[in-house]
């Protein structure tokens, strides 16, 4: 082979490895986004552990027949609960929003006040934080800032998913726990009351079969709208599971990004959390 030939071959298989890893990177950064979108929609749902003490407290009254200018709700330990919750999330979505960048060459930014909390152990209304829980955080943080200092470039996205895979996966289950357990318990609660108040109201026979109706339309009607937030948390949930498998496939094959096999399974990821995207769109139409 002439030297002519053997400089063309070389510079032939640069640009096929280039065009290789630009399109594999691409599938990163195309999942990175969609996941991104996915977990935003957190903030879409319209419901909290704070909401929930004071729908409970609210209720109360009703049932009672209290008439105050305000309710007077004690809900500390549920602010709490939704202030756990919150790091948890920014945790997550700020990893995801570094991933991003990265595989899309830009420097990794991140806003840190997010972050500025530290997560402890304890019990919070009915969400409990183990030092497991608190490794994940920890590490996730000094992933971020490792990020951000160290000018991390798409060349680093291997080092990245590699670091952040373990405390992720325990960040996304623990966070998936408290949506789909912890909040939907509340939520399960506010049915029950709802139930044994209407059904007594129901057997009362010192009201009218007008206002039996009318009691009727108004259950149905919460009945909706708590199973409506439920159906987006469900929704959310099952989001939060395709982002954690197609990061652990991500993981599984970090030394192989470039591979037809990889860039094809993180499609089938990507498109997987993009239909439950829609999915959640449509529950909040």
């Amino acid at each position: 082979m002439t030297k002519k030939n053997y400089q063309l071959t070389l510079a032939t298989l640069f640009i096929l490895l280039a065009v290789s890893s630009c399109v594999s990177i691409k599938e990163v950064n195309n999942y990175s986004s969609k996941s991104s979108t996915g977990l935003k929609n957190f903030e879409d749902i319209k419901y909290s552990f704070k909401q929930h003490c004071i729908d409970k407290c609210k209720f109360g009254d009703i049932r009672h027949f209290e008439i105050k200018r305000e309710a007077e709700c004690n809900c500390d330990i549920y602010k709490t609960a939704d202030s756990v919750t919150q790091l948890i999330y920014n945790s997550i979505k700020g990893y995801f929003d570094g991933l991003v960048n990265l595989s899309n060459n830009d420097l990794t930014k991140y806003d840190f006040d997010g972050l500025q909390n530290a997560l402890i152990a304890g019990d919070f209304g009915s969400i409990k934080i183990e030092e497991t829980d608190i490794k994940a955080y920890s590490n996730i943080s000094k992933i971020l800032l490792r990020a951000t200092t160290d000018l991390y470039r798409k060349n680093k996205i291997k080092e990245y998913i590699e670091q952040a895979n373990e405390p992720i996966q325990v960040l996304i289950r623990k966070f998936h726990f408290i949506l789909q357990k912890n909040l939907q318990d509340e939520l399960n609660f506010n049915k029950e009351k709802l139930y044994a108040y209407y059904k007594e109201m129901s057997l009362n026979g010192s009201i009218t079969d007008y206002e039996k109706g009318k009691a009727t339309i108004d259950y149905y009607q919460q009945l909706s709208d708590i199973s409506q937030k439920q159906k987006q948390i469900d929704v959310f949930a099952k989001g939060l599971s395709s982002i954690a498998e197609g990061h652990q496939k991500l993981y599984d094959n970090r030394n192989k990004l470039t591979t037809k096999e990889i860039k094809e399974l993180i499609k089938q990821c990507s498109s997987d959390i993009q239909d439950i995207i829609s999915e959640f769109n449509k529950l909040k139409k």
